[in-house]
């Protein structure tokens, strides 16, 4: 048994952090309403019906529904973003324009396709600010720049893999000291 929430949020491809990420609820409130601990504030039933683009009627509990699968559309897709932006890390830019082209075209299927296509936008383009950075430094101390451009670009290429295996095991993605460039 599931609760209406969490029904409409697997269909539209969600993780919980991702609704949480979209709606502005907290993942905790929105683990607690699924789970049927709390009944939902209706000003929170009103921002997680406009983040799952559904009625808010279509999320208050009638009656349980049935178990609906886990694997989803959303499910196969994230996983490339990730790739996209890992064969970008092999040829310069191309980390930010081949995950920012797929995340263009993708954008509006699925807010989870949104989520994820931004964040890893954000990350790619956050660390290429820091690999330009120490590719100026390594010009003026190549002693300090070098080990710091081989050090930023390992990080990039780590959490890449990282996040293509999350994405595939349906966990949240993992991208420590990224700036929000797209909101």
């Amino acid at each position: 048994m599931t609760s209406k929430l969490a029904h409409s949020r697997r269909n539209k491809g969600l993780s919980q952090q991702q609704l949480a990420d979209v709606s502005g609820v907290s993942t905790r409130t929105i683990q607690r309403i699924e789970s049927g601990k709390v009944e939902a504030h209706p000003a929170t039933l009103k921002m997680l019906a406009d983040a799952l683009e559904v009625k808010t009627d279509e999320l208050v509990v009638n009656k349980p529904l049935t178990e609906s699968p886990e694997i989803t559309n959303a499910d196969k897709t994230e996983p490339v973003f990730h790739m996209l932006a890992l064969i970008g890390l092999f040829c310069p830019i191309f980390n930010i324009v081949l995950p920012g082209l797929f995340w263009f075209l993708k954008k509006d299927k699925s807010p989870a396709y949104d989520l994820e296509g931004k964040s890893v936008v954000n990350f790619q383009i956050t660390i290429s600010l820091l690999l330009i950075s120490s590719v100026l430094v390594m010009i003026f101390e190549f002693s300090v720049g070098f080990p710091l451009v081989l050090i930023i670009y390992l990080y990039a290429f780590v959490i890449c893999i990282i996040n293509i295996f999350r994405s595939i095991n349906k966990r949240v993605r993992f991208d420590p000291l990224s700036y929000r460039f797209l909101r």
